[in-house]
């Protein structure tokens, strides 16, 4: 949902130079991995207008117990977003006051960043047996919701508190769009030197944790086969002193009607089920009419998938928007790419990767 995250104020993240294809692993020193079930068994090929759910609670001992709810997969932000009287354990008004706005739909959320336990009851891991993965990091209690009126989805703001996921990675400066404030690349084990940092989205469930036997390598990654990923190493942000497992925003362009885009970024983002371009010389707010050819280019040329505008493919966002011309070259292309790909982040190594598959 493309967020940005502050004490106060907002910021986004840059983009990268291509960069050639790599390969990389073996993950020989890791076993350990989970997956987490979506909830109600989505068909990726076929997403519509919903987005992708894990169940998980919140509190702030190890030892509490918050309230069980279904929260959205949002690689497009960093940061948990919980209501406060959900984490077990919270007291209000304590912690580091802060809040996150999502620049899509405009939605500003307000509370206090709280060091707290999430727990993902519906874990299996690599056994095959169900248990319970954790994750200790900060989160934003959430006392209030508003709509700031921005965003080229602001229409279906209403300032409700949504339970949020935030995996993504190059969201920003702000210290709360760091990797510290990711889920994701903070599980226990992960911490404690045994997990691979990182995840992959999957018809199955999101996976967290990289190994041998679950990210077949030993294949060229530039090559697009259906148990490969294609892989491009991204740039370091720099923008956390001190974690070396943040990285830019991938490089790509688009083609519209046509004509093809500079290079600029596209950000593959879970948590709109829209795509929204910019482009110089475009208006805000403006829909893409049904039957447009769009191709996404990606990597930055090593993988390209291409629709119409409401043509119902797997592949096919929602809606397609333009935005205003604030990053440059720039597509968000929403969850849909799901319908075609797997989609690799590995956060120690700093490389992006998506798997073509058959939903």
């Amino acid at each position: 949902m493309f967020a940005v995250a502050a004490i106060a104020g907002c910021s986004a993240g840059t983009g990268s130079t291509a960069a050639a294809p790599v390969s990389v692993g073996p993950y020989t020193a890791f076993s350990n991995y989970y997956t987490l079930p979506y909830v109600g068994s989505p068909v990726l090929k076929s997403l519509g207008s919903s987005l992708l759910y894990v169940k998980a609670s919140i509190a702030t001992t190890s030892t509490g117990t918050g309230t069980s709810a279904s929260y959205i997969l949002d690689s497009g932000s960093t940061g948990v977003v919980v209501p406060a009287s959900e984490v077990a354990g919270y007291v209000n008004g304590t912690g580091t006051a802060g809040s996150i706005t999502y620049s899509s739909s405009g939605l500003m959320l307000t509370g206090y960043w709280t060091n707290a336990v999430i727990s993902f009851p519906t874990a299996v891991n690599q056994a095959g047996n169900t248990v319970t993965a954790t994750a200790n990091l900060p989160v934003l209690a959430v006392t209030s919701g508003s709509c700031t009126g921005s965003g080229v989805n602001s229409g279906s703001c209403t300032g409700a508190i949504p339970h949020m996921l935030g995996i993504g990675f190059g969201r920003g400066t702000d210290t709360y769009s760091s990797p510290v404030y990711n889920p994701f690349v903070n599980v226990k084990e992960m911490a404690a030197g045994t997990m691979r940092r990182g995840y992959v989205y999957t018809a199955a469930g999101i996976q967290l944790g990289l190994t041998n036997a679950t990210v077949p390598l030993g294949q060229s990654f530039g090559t697009a086969t259906s148990n490969t990923f294609i892989a491009e190493q991204l740039t370091a942000s720099g923008a956390f002193p001190g974690y070396a497992y943040d990285w830019n925003t991938a490089p790509g362009s688009f083609t519209y009607a046509g004509t093809t885009t500079a290079t600029g970024t596209v950000l593959f983002d879970t948590g709109l089920t829209d795509m929204i371009l910019e482009n110089s010389g475009v208006a805000s707010g403006t829909t893409v009419p049904n039957a447009t050819a769009i191709t996404i280019n990606a990597m930055p040329s090593l993988v390209s998938y291409s629709f119409a505008s409401g043509d119902g493919g797997a592949a096919t966002p929602s809606s397609v928007t333009w935005a205003s011309y604030t990053h440059g070259v720039y597509v968000n292309v929403g969850n849909h790419f799901l319908g075609k790909y797997d989609y690799l982040y590995d956060a120690d190594g700093g490389i992006l990767g998506l798997r073509p598959v058959s939903r």
